[in-house]
Order: structure tokens, then C-alpha cells, then sequence
């Protein structure tokens, strides 16, 4: 996976600079931005900033008329309060869709998104105006599903994560009132056509893969207890680390597709899952969390057994099926997730979490030198510098950690010193023998 995919848009720019100063032809611009999925003749013509600030001025704008509103709502007779809501939220969506038929698009999704606002306003106004507060989440769902039609239809990146941040504040008012969110499948549904279908957008893809991650969380919570709620307990980062173990498979899977689209996705993903377990690794590196699930009482044991080696079975079949040279990463990481698993669960002895603690960071020691070699031989440096930020982050931990003694941290920082300097050397000899080739 090369991680230029993600900034194929300013590398498509710099091409057109590479044409007019006659480094490469029209036709070889062309062959490139084609190979990253971008037209070289029809590049958008707004920066992604450009977006950004337009949404967040008309995000003000909308607070500004709905803060302005609500200082005088006292005062306004009840009439004339409904007629105003009714006749701005309509007002602004026509307007919006009028836009949308005069050909400017941008322009359009920016009013239909203040138009949202809107909305939303109206509906919690207008129950405050009848007393109607039976169960107010209904009425974050019900603005929800009235943005959700336009962002599907008009394929708007901005209108689906307006729908989608809606949706994910009803699924979690709702959770925390101990009520299930049946219907928020449906904003997964809606995310997923969004991104298979509509313009790339990384942010609805990222919102995707975190939305399923939160559902299947909650579905696991209500299975365990009989109490309704959502219940964290050992259970779910035992089947939140095995989520991110089946991305790190369906990332290898969507990055060996012929699709650009589905390239990228998979590059993102493998970037996130790898970030995940560099950081899930941090947080074992210390014996606390060993021992509190040394300690805990595991519900369902055999189910959560049951989904890790589901989990893992999909991600290794994935990578296989994606390439097979490049199955021995999630082969380890799923080895190691069943193993630690397994052994957790079986323990309950909770002196024994000092060798957990130890062997938690040799493994995230491993991966660090892993990332190192991997990103030279393949000549990414994200995955370099990433590894030599995961030796010297353990390295300041692990002094932390050692505070009084002195001899321990002074041999572990040796240790890493000899890392370093073995990487920096094998970096030099490979490029040497890369130049001359």
C-alpha cells in the first residue's frame, strides 16, 4: 500500500505545474492521475479547506439565527413562533434546491445543510412550543432521517456526515437511556451506499467502519447482561481488538482491488488498524491492565473465544485471499490476539501480570523493529518513522515506569540504542545496494 494514494489530489495539482514546465507530457500527466483515480481535466476546483471553512460559516450562521431566535422565544406570540420556524426551514431548502437546478451544487449543498439546521431547530423548538417531550431522542431521529434523503440523493458528502453525526448522537442519548437503537443499522446502510456509490469521501468511510465497531459493541453488551444498557467490561476490548484485527484484513483485501476507490479505502484502513495497535500495545505495555483482566469475570467466555477466532479467521482469510505474500502480519497478530486471549482467561493468578507486562512489550518492541524493516525495504516512510516512534515511545515509557531503577532503564535504553543503530546502518547499506542497482 503506498500511502501517496492519500494525497493523489495534490499530486494530480503538482502534475499540471509538471506539464507547464515541460518535465512530463500531457499524456504521461494523464497516465498518472489516471492510475490514482483522478481526471486530469476535471480537477475540483475547491480545495478541501475551501469546504471546510464554507461549512463551518454556514454551521455559524445557522447557530447564529437559531441563538438570536431562541433569546426572544418569550416573547414571540405562539403563532407567529410556528410560522416563522416553518416558513425559514422551508425557505432555506427551496432556496437550496433552486441552486441545486441552476447548476451550482456547492452553493446548493451549503443551503440544504443550513436548511438542516433548520430543521432540527424547528423540531426542538416547536416541542418546546406543545410541551412535547415524551422521549426526546426521537426527535434527534426524526432530524436525522429528514437530512438523510437529500444527502443520499444528491450523494453530498456534507449532508451524510450531517445525517450520520445525528444519527451517532440518537444511537448514543438513546443507549444512554438504556433504550436499544434498533434503527441505526439503517444511517450504517445509508453511510455504506454513501461510500460505495456516491464521491470518495475518507471521513464517511472512516465514520463507517467506527459506526459498525460501536453497533457490534452494544449487540455484544446487550447479549452478555440481561440488563439493558450499554455494560463495558473485559469482554469488549477482547472483541474491540478483534474488530480491528478483521480491518487490518479487509484493509489488505480492499487495497489488492482493482478499483482506485477501493485501493485508497484500504490504504486509510491499514493506516488506522496499524495506529490502533501500535497505541492498544502502549496501553498493555503496563502490568494495570493485565491485571484487571486477570481479575475480571468473564460473562461468556466461550462466545468471546467463539468471535475472536471469528474474527481472526475472516482477517487471515481476507489477507490471503488479497495477496498471499502478505499474510504473515495478520497470521502473528491473530496468533498472538488468541493466545493473550486464552491466556487471560485461564490465569487467575494476578502476580502473574508482570510476565503479561513483559511479553506485551517484546511484542510491541517487535512490531516497532517490524515497522522499521518494513518501511525501509518497501521505501514507505510513514511506516519507518512510525516504528522508530514506537521504540522511542516505549523506550520514555518504560524510564517512567523504571523510575528508581537505574541499572534496568540504563540496560533497556542500550537495548534500544543497538535497535536504532543496526536499523540506521541496515538503512544505509539497503539504499546503497538500491542506488547501485
Amino acid at each position: 500500500m503506498r500511502l501517496i494514494r492519500l494525497l493523489k489530489k495534490d499530486l494530480a495539482k503538482e502534475t499540471t505545474t509538471w506539464v507547464r514546465e515541460g518535465i512530463i507530457s500531457t499524456e504521461q500527466a494523464e497516465s498518472i492521475c489516471s492510475r490514482y483515480g483522478v481526471d486530469y481535466h476535471h480537477q475540483s476546483s475547491h480545495s478541501y479547506g475551501y469546504l471546510v471553512l464554507v461549512s463551518l460559516g454556514y454551521l455559524f450562521i445557522g447557530l447564529a439565527m437559531i441563538t438570536l431566535i431562541g433569546a426572544n422565544w418569550e416573547d414571540i406570540p405562539r403563532g407567529l413562533r410556528m410560522a416563522a420556524l416553518i416558513t425559514m426551514t422551508l425557505g432555506v431548502n427551496v432556496f437550496g434546491l433552486y441552486k441545486y437546478r441552476q447548476g451550482e451544487q456547492n452553493a446548493a449543498i451549503g443551503w440544504l445543510f443550513l436548511g438542516g439546521l433548520f430543521y432540527g431547530a424547528s423540531i426542538m423548538l416547536i416541542a418546546q412550543i406543545y410541551h412535547i417531550g415524551e422521549h426526546y431522542p426521537d426527535g434527534i431521529f426524526w432530524w436525522a432521517m429528514g437530512v438523510l434523503p437529500l444527502a443520499l440523493l444528491l450523494e453530498s458528502a456534507l449532508l451524510m456526515m450531517l445525517a450520520a453525526g445525528l444519527g451517532f448522537i440518537w444511537f448514543f442519548v438513546e443507549s444512554s437511556l438504556n433504550y436499544y437503537p434498533t434503527l441505526f443499522p439503517l444511517f450504517l446502510a445509508a453511510l455504506a451506499w454513501q461510500v460505495v456509490r456516491g464521491k470518495q469521501s475518507y471521513v464517511l468511510f472512516l465514520t463507517l467502519a467506527a459506526g459498525l465497531g460501536f453497533w457490534a459493541e452494544y449487540a455484544l453488551a446487550w447479549v452478555l447482561d440481561d440488563r439493558p444498557g450499554f455494560h463495558f467490561g473485559a469482554e469488549h476490548v477482547a472483541f474491540g481488538i478483534g474488530l480491528f484485527i478483521a480491518y487490518h484484513g479487509l484493509a489488505k483485501w480492499l487495497a489488492a482491488r482493482s478499483e482506485p476507490v477501493l485501493v485508497d479505502y484500504g490504504t486509510v484502513l491499514g493506516v488506522w488498524a496499524l495506529r490502533f495497535a501500535i497505541i492498544t500495545l502502549f496501553v498493555f505495555s503496563f502490568d494495570d491492565p493485565w491485571r484487571q483482566l486477570i481479575r475480571a469475570t468473564w460473562e461468556m467466555p466461550g462466545l468471546i473465544i467463539g468471535l475472536a477466532a471469528v474474527l481472526s479467521a475472516v482477517a487471515i482469510w481476507l489477507a490471503y485471499t488479497a495477496n498471499k505474500q502478505q499474510i504473515v502480519s495478520t497470521v502473528i497478530f491473530s496468533a498472538l490476539y488468541m493466545v493473550g486471549l486464552i491466556a487471560v482467561m485461564l490465569v487467575d493468578d494476578t502476580s502473574t501480570d508482570l510476565i503479561f507486562q513483559v511479553m506485551g512489550n517484546v511484542v510491541l518492541v517487535a512490531t516497532g523493529i517490524w515497522l522499521i524493516v518494513r518501511g525501509m525495504k518497501h521505501s514507505v516512510s510513514h511506516y519507518f518513522f512510525l516504528g522508530v516512534l514506537t521504540i522511542l515511545v516505549t523506550g520514555l515509557l518504560r524510564y517512567i515506569d523504571f523510575v528508581g531503577d537505574y541499572v534496568g532503564a540504563a540496560i533497556l535504553f542500550a537495548v534500544f540504542a543497538a535497535i536504532l543503530l543496526s536499523a540506521a546502518k541496515y538503512w544505509k547499506s539497503y539504499r546503497g545496494k538500491v542506488g547501485r542497482e
